[in-house]
């Protein structure tokens, strides 16, 4: 039989190993080691709220090099691809007729100098009539008109540059016979281009002339400085848009016509909680966070989202700055938890 005194210093050491595996001194509940987690402090940062549009380059100037006559071309000035500048020849259209027209006119015209300065001086020796002199007076302005009148289809017959520019391909030879509207080729003046965009209505307040925008372009990769040059002044009644342009300067002619272009506007700047997308928890319409307090005890708290940029989402409500965000290693956690940061 046991005796009083061993059942007393049995009780005693029961006990004592009871105290020694009670939970209040296991690293975690349930004598498992805290979770561990990765955090970080919430900062805040400078957001920008932006709209984006499409638009299509043009030219600053762009016309279709044509003939205002049907006429034989008898010569291009110019190669593929040339830069022109204001008032150079390119075309020379055949104009046989019009020179000989044009020698006769001025042998007219010196005809009708020469007898006027006959009569002049016969009128001072009063041996010719006034009405005389007159007569010649009259016809030596129809000689000058009719040659000013020559002179103005052979300036038909010559094209040349409106701008300054570069040229296209050429669609017709020496020898075709063009005729107004066709086509000989084009002239675009590529030293600025225009960008003409539309937006919804609705976003009028956040453009206006003088304001800078950036524009990019996938098909060169790269990203251009923009400044809006005009807004129209009426709205498109059927998809309730407005449309604005926009001028880039292209001194190394990299942008052409007809490329299309990203619009990324600003419309204000602010200062955000940004938090990574990975560490949102989200249940149906509901998104939440995880926070470490300073006990090192994880909370859920329910947040509200704002913009989003690649990665990243603002947080308006639910957390603040200075506090603890765990973004990794909280998708068993419960809240209370005890959790151990790491370091990321």
């Amino acid at each position: 039989m046991i005796s009083a005194k061993h059942k007393l210093l049995l009780g005693v050491a029961m006990a004592s190993l009871l105290i020694a595996c009670s939970p209040a001194d296991t690293p975690a509940a349930g004598g498992r080691p805290a979770p561990a987690v990765k955090v970080s402090t919430l900062a805040t940062e400078v957001v920008q709220k932006r709209v984006q549009a499409l638009g299509t380059l043009l030219a600053q100037e762009s016309i279709d090099i044509s003939s205002n006559v049907t006429e034989k071309i008898t010569a291009l000035h110019f190669d593929d691809g040339d830069s022109v500048t204001k008032g150079q020849l390119l075309v020379t259209l055949q104009q046989d007729e019009e020179a000989a027209q044009l020698s006769s006119a001025r042998a007219d015209l010196a005809e009708q100098e020469r007898e006027l300065a006959r009569l002049e001086g016969l009128l001072a020796s009063q041996s010719a009539a006034q009405t005389e002199y007159d007569q010649r007076q009259t016809a030596k302005l129809r000689a000058q008109s009719k040659i000013a009148e020559i002179q103005a289809l052979l300036a038909e017959r010559t094209i040349r540059a409106p701008f300054s520019g570069v040229i296209g391909l050429r669609q017709l030879s020496p020898g075709a016979l063009v005729s107004p509207g066709t086509s000989i080729t084009t002239l675009d003046d590529l030293s600025v281009m225009r960008l003409d965009f539309q937006l919804p209505s609705l976003s009028i307040k956040a453009i206006a002339p003088g304001q800078r925008i950036v524009a990019h372009s996938d098909a060169l990769n790269d990203d251009f400085d923009a400044t809006i040059s005009a807004v129209a002044s009426r709205v498109n009644p059927i998809d309730r848009s407005i449309t604005a342009r926009a001028l880039i300067k292209n001194p190394d002619q990299k942008l052409k016509p007809g490329m299309l272009m990203l619009v990324s506007i600003t419309t204000s700047e602010y200062d955000a909680i940004m938090a990574p997308e990975s560490a949102l928890q989200s249940v149906q319409l509901q998104h939440y966070l995880w926070i470490m307090n300073a006990d090192q005890k994880a909370e859920r708290r329910q947040v509200e989202l704002g913009i989003r940029k690649p990665g990243f989402v603002e947080i308006r409500s639910g957390v603040s700055v200075g506090e603890q965000l765990i973004y990794e290693g909280f998708a068993s956690l419960q809240a209370g938890s005890t959790v151990a940061p790491q370091e990321g």
